[in-house]
């Protein structure tokens, strides 16, 4: 089993991938609000830290939340899962559209 994870910030398409996951046969998403680095320091008063941070999040909108997504998959439907995220986000290698990641799960309870 994978734990996949799915941080996107584009929080209008949260809805269609869980729809898009049903109908690739996963079941039992979560869906939780999440605020990346850019949130979490713009309010910060070291200007250094703001301005390296600036360049290496260039096209972020700090005030911006989003969402993370995560699922349990058999290792056999990981790249159904994948397959019906990336038919609703597009490719996730652009700039800000997303980050998409599995972990192995070692140990589950409550999970059919």
């Amino acid at each position: 089993m994978q734990l996949l994870f799915l941080v996107i910030k584009r929080v209008e398409l949260v809805d269609e991938v869980m729809i898009s996951l049903a109908k690739a046969g996963i079941r039992g998403g979560t869906s939780i609000d999440s605020v990346g680095m850019a949130k979490s320091i713009s309010g910060s008063d070291n200007l250094a830290a703001l301005g390296l941070l600036s360049s290496i999040l260039k096209g972020v909108d700090p005030k911006q939340k989003g969402k993370t997504l995560f699922v349990v998959v058999d290792d056999e439907q990981v790249q159904d899962a994948i397959a019906a995220i990336k038919k609703v986000t597009g490719d996730l290698s652009q700039p800000n559209a997303g980050v998409l990641f599995t972990v192995p799960i070692s140990y589950a309870e409550g999970i059919n």
